[in-house]
């Protein structure tokens, strides 16, 4: 490969590409650097960083260039591209807990000999004073992704804040809208003056199709809030407490994702 940048023509140096792949994924390439007359090596990295960034900007946060002397009228440039390294991804997929007054179903009713047991349509723990309910964990994905830029403004910094505690409002990497919730950001210049940042999110998924006692149709975003109104209801001589009415419940505004930059 040969190209031109900056007054310098590069070429590339016999037998240098390289690359590993495993716990480090890197490529590297060596280019001897002319000018036609002295070279400088500052100038030949330089022109060769003004080449990568205008030709393979998506390349710019992985990329490292060193440039040495050869001789008087020959420098070799080392262009180092390490992804691995630049952009690890933390998990957890270990959920979150909520606290459900209605089951999924019931799966058995056990009265005592000579007794009646009332059916109380999937509401837990009922007593005369209420519906107790119970804790139980539900599927939650906490991921955060890791992302170098060359600067950042005030007004992106200010968006990302904006961002903070929304749930996607349109379809977002993997994620339907509704799934996905911002949890924020951290982050700060690094060692080569990149401004790296970090992104926290949470994750759960949409449940179109509910149902809770004998209230079917129940459609729910990941991150809305589902609660059940109880009524009593007179059955023989008994007073029952039986879901009457699902309700879902917007708690997170909703954002455009795509103001992050990070798709």
């Amino acid at each position: 490969m040969t190209f031109s940048a900056g007054g310098y023509n590069f070429e590339t140096a016999a037998l240098s590409e390289k690359a590993s792949r495993g716990k480090s994924h890197s490529d590297f390439v060596a280019y001897v650097a002319t000018n036609g007359g002295a070279v400088d090596p500052a100038a030949a990295a330089s022109a060769a960083y003004g080449y990568y960034k205008a030709n393979f900007p998506d390349l710019i946060p992985y990329l490292q260039i060193d440039a040495e002397f050869i001789n008087a009228k020959h420098a070799l440039v080392s262009v180092t591209i390490n992804k691995t390294k630049l952009d690890p991804v933390s998990f957890n997929t270990t959920g979150a807990t909520t606290h459900l007054n209605q089951s999924l179903g019931t799966r058995g009713i056990y009265p005592a000999p000579g007794k009646v047991a009332p059916i109380y349509q999937g509401a837990i723990g009922v007593s005369d004073s209420g519906v107790e309910g119970v804790d139980v964990t539900v599927p939650a994905f906490e991921f955060s992704v890791r992302k170098k830029f060359e600067w950042v403004s005030t007004a992106y910094l200010l968006a990302v804040v904006a961002m903070t505690g929304r749930t996607n409002s349109t379809d977002w990497s993997i994620f339907a809208p509704g799934e996905a919730l911002f949890l924020g950001a951290d982050g700060g210049e690094d060692e080569q003056n990149w401004v790296d940042i970090t992104y926290h999110f949470a994750a759960r998924p949409n449940q179109p199709a509910l149902s809770v006692g004998a209230i079917s149709g129940i459609s729910k975003r990941g991150w809305d809030y589902l609660w059940v109104r109880h009524d009593e209801e007179v059955v023989g001589d008994r007073v029952l407490r039986r879901p009457a009415a699902a309700y879902v419940e917007q708690v997170y505004p909703e954002g455009n994702f795509n103001a992050l930059g990070i798709n």
